[in-house]
């Protein structure tokens, strides 16, 4: 059975933001990762309803294919339980790591810069979601 893909919604005008994407991507070998430029609002409508730019701009949303979200620290656990090179940090769930990896997230997070709208290919899908799920 394979695992449902995930839609990371990422601040498309931050270049540290950009990278990561790239970066998870490029260990996504199994493609269960979309990501799409949250800050546009046509994109968070379809992905997040009701979320607005505000949130995005703070954290990077992780939407499961239920409608679930999850952000910052625990959107990364999420794509850890995607991405089987990233399984190591799923230990991120266990007591003082999960309260550390959120408190790093916000750090990091709050000291990034931004330099407007996203218009490379980390935030345009290459294909339509549906192609990118598949049966392992």
């Amino acid at each position: 059975m394979g695992f449902p893909p995930l839609v990371v919604l990422i601040d498309g005008g931050c270049p540290m933001c950009r990278r990561t994407a790239r970066v998870l991507g490029a260990v996504d070998w199994l493609d269960r990762l979309t990501f799409v430029d949250g800050t546009d609002a046509a994109t968070r409508h379809r992905w997040a309803p009701g979320l607005d730019e505000a949130a995005v701009l703070e954290e990077m949303f992780v939407v499961q294919p239920s409608g679930a979200r999850d952000a910052g620290f625990a959107g990364y656990l999420q794509i850890a339980k995607a991405v089987p090179v990233l399984w190591p940090m799923r230990l991120g769930v266990l007591p003082g790591i999960r309260q550390a990896g959120d408190a790093a997230y916000r750090w990091i997070a709050a000291r990034r810069r931004r330099d407007g709208r996203c218009r490379d290919e980390v935030c345009t899908p290459q294909r339509p979601l549906a192609a990118k799920s598949k049966v392992v």
